[in-house]
């Protein structure tokens, strides 16, 4: 006899494929809101949450039971509807959707997160919410990307990832560059045909129904530009792949992303370990969208996300919120002060450029374009996550995350005029620290080492073995300052350093 699980999966196969890709929803005005009433107030664990989808929600199963019983409770809940239907009863003059859609992470330990979505009515929402499968049950809600746009007056985001201070000018980085690492960009879709990206882009999920497989917005390109462009990109060797999940409008919901999350976990199965994830967007508290997170992490993808711009605490925002993910805020570049839009509090795990940043654009295959927001922070340490997983083998969020703080930390910068309780760490690849940093030279060789690169960034590409310091020089003399001495990034102790051949 078939297994429940076995018998949604028929039934669902039955089905037009459009029917599992959440219906974009209708574009509403900046702030808009929806009230929610007292009735469905005692059924859904987010009654505050703002921008709320109406009639649509996310339920999540309590994972202790059996992939049977809680494929029993989605096949009642698509019965529902199907009676709902038959009934032609309608809401607010319109006809209800049959909309529902199912999402199921996997687990080393057995039954992983599982989620369904669904657009229903008071009553059906009431019966939900009594199986005793399900754990709780949220309102879907908006999400939009985390960017502000500016016209003009780009600066040198990656010069500041490999510098100990701004205004640096030039990007040093290993010629590994993220090669062998798989950047997934949750976002607006990806212009994979654009050079910046030399071929090492595709697009992999498209959750935003009747839309073309590319991106329509612009700020997922913008964003993968600076993960991995040859021009504007961290890791510029690193294989991107689109999630779309935001719409021409930059909107989307909650049960979209959860929709790319899963394609995230069940593709990245297949890298080994060798994954980064960025989600440059943004929402109210979601607890379905951080334990998808989480279980992101669990599968060995590296989370990393966008703090968001309300200037208020990330720990009200989804998936800023998630302990499982990077948390990124945004810097000033040229000053390294805490960009006046950035969120902050104990949730930001580091902070990146985020102010006028040069990435790629769609109105052509070699457009480009300037954008600010936490957006353009968090792809900055996206590409230094892949950076470091290719050049150091590091793997799982945790170990990148400690290797990003210990590089941080080496340098000596702090975020200026930032928000009591946040982090003062500003990203680096360590290649402007001392001893023990992820310096390009590192290795044995001659030059500059095991094949660095200086690019002055972002108006023109990098330049492999351009020789960036004295990666196999002589050990510092005793009596002379340590590596780690903010002296020898002097003019007088850079000069000291190449006269003498010394290693800092």
């Amino acid at each position: 006899m078939p297994s429940f699980a076995n018998l949604v999966a028929a039934v669902a196969a039955l089905a037009p494929l459009g029917a599992l890709a959440a219906p974009t929803p209708a574009p509403q005005p900046e702030g808009w809101d929806v009230t929610i009433s007292s009735e469905i107030a005692a059924l859904i664990s987010n009654p505050e949450a703002a921008n709320i989808i109406p009639n649509r929600y996310i339920v999540v199963y309590n994972t202790s039971f059996s992939e049977d019983e809680i494929a029993a409770t989605e096949f009642s809940i698509s019965s529902l509807i199907a009676k709902r239907n038959l009934g032609k009863r309608s809401l607010d003059g319109r006809q209800m959707s049959g909309f529902m859609s199912t999402m199921k992470f996997t687990s080393a330990s057995g039954t992983g997160a599982r989620f369904s979505a669904f657009d229903g009515d008071n009553t059906m929402l009431a019966t939900v919410a009594k199986d005793k499968t399900v754990a709780y049950i949220e309102a879907d809600a908006r999400v939009q990307a985390a960017a502000l746009v500016t016209e003009a007056g780009s600066t040198n985001g990656l010069a500041r990832i490999s510098s100990n201070k701004a205004g640096a000018t030039d990007y040093v980085f290993d010629d590994s560059a993220g090669q062998g690492i798989t950047a997934y960009i949750v976002d607006t879709g990806v212009l994979a045909t654009h050079s910046e990206f030399e071929g090492r882009a595709t697009m992999g999920f498209n959750a935003i129904q009747g839309s073309a497989n590319t991106d329509e917005n612009g700020h997922g390109s913008h964003v993968a530009g600076t993960v991995a462009g040859k021009t504007f990109g961290v890791a510029k060797k690193a294989t991107i792949i689109g999630v779309k999940v935001l719409d021409a409008q930059g909107g989307g919901s909650n049960s979209g992303v959860l929709q790319g999350l899963q394609f995230v976990q069940t593709d990245a199965a297949k890298k080994n370990g060798k994954a980064v994830m960025n989600m440059s967007l943004g929402g109210p508290a979601s607890r379905a969208i951080n334990s998808a997170v989480e279980a992101i992490a669990a599968a060995g993808v590296v989370p990393v996300v966008a703090a968001g711009n309300e200037n208020q605490d990330a720990a009200n925002v989804s998936p800023a919120s998630s302990p499982n993910a990077i948390t990124v805020g945004a810097i000033d570049q040229t000053n390294d002060s805490k960009a006046s839009f950035s969120n902050f509090g104990a949730d930001v795990d580091i902070f990146a450029p985020g102010v006028r940043v040069q990435s790629v654009g769609i109105k052509s295959n070699t457009d480009t374009a300037t954008l600010s927001g936490t957006s353009m922070a968090s792809p900055h340490v996206a590409g230094l996550a892949a950076y470091l997983m290719a050049l150091e083998n590091l793997q799982g969020v945790q170990a990148v995350k400690a290797r990003m703080v210990e590089l941080a930390t080496a340098t000596g910068a702090q975020v200026v005029r930032n928000t009591r309780g946040t982090t003062n760490l500003i990203a680096n690849n360590g290649a402007a620290a001392g001893a023990g940093a992820a310096a390009p030279g590192a290795g044995a060789g001659t030059g500059a080492g095991a094949g660095n690169g200086t690019a002055p960034a972002p108006t023109q590409p990098a330049t492999p073995d351009a020789g960036a310091g004295a990666g196999n020089g002589r050990p510092i003399p005793a009596g002379l300052p340590a590596a780690t001495d903010s002296f020898w990034q002097s003019k007088v102790g850079s000069a000291i350093a190449t006269l003498m051949g010394l290693s800092v």
